[in-house]
């Protein structure tokens, strides 16, 4: 009697193909895991951050496709739990941004000093070439605090109120005496604010 091979449906065929993808995934975050943790030329931690949320996001969307199924379930399944690594980090969820967050924390802080420094440098001589460059980057790294930090009063309207009318000129302007003070007293605010907020 001739065998009877059952053909794979459509329905049949995706849920493979999703079964595979959720595998290989499930692997890939244990692998990031062990290089994070165990490697010795480790993973840079904004490089770590974004593989891992990329795949756990890949993850979540794959298993929601499957009714009923969770990655722990998945992994009993078929034979993935030796991937602990990855396994612990789908339990705990993404990870938190510290790595980033005390980056962060240490170049905003770098560049009030700086800022201060060229101020006291400058000898109430501030020119728009020097200035406008190291403010602006003030301001990209307020606003990352801004979406990143906890809430503070961290002056930002002010700064960029001032930027646009004291550095919107000629580069080889300067500013005035009264912009000088203005300027000077707004970038010690801004830090002793940044400073108070205890990151």
């Amino acid at each position: 009697m001739a065998r009877q091979v059952q053909k794979l449906t459509l329905d049949d065929k995706q849920k493979n193909e999703i079964q595979k993808e959720i595998f290989v995934t499930i692997r890939l975050i244990d692998m990031v895991e062990k290089c994070a943790q165990l490697s010795d030329d480790k993973i840079a931690p904004e490089k770590y951050d974004s593989e891992i949320r990329k795949l756990l996001e890949k993850l979540e969307n794959l298993l929601s496709k499957i009714p009923n199924m969770t990655a722990i379930q998945f992994a009993k399944e078929y034979n993935l739990e030796d991937c602990k690594f990855g396994l612990d980090r789908i339990k705990l969820g993404p990870p938190k941004k510290q790595g980033t967050q005390i980056q962060l924390v240490k170049e905003l802080s770098q560049m009030f000093h700086r800022i201060q420094d060229q101020i006291f440098m400058a000898n109430d001589i501030i020119k728009v070439a020097t200035f406008r460059p190291l403010v602006q980057k003030l301001i990209e790294l307020i606003e990352r605090t801004e979406r990143e930090l906890p809430k503070y009063d961290s002056y930002l309207i002010q700064l960029k109120q001032f930027n646009d009318k004291a550095f919107n000129r000629e580069l080889m302007d300067t500013l005035t005496e009264m912009e000088v003070q203005e300027f000077s007293t707004l970038i010690d605010t801004a830090m002793q604010a940044f400073m108070g907020a205890q990151y």
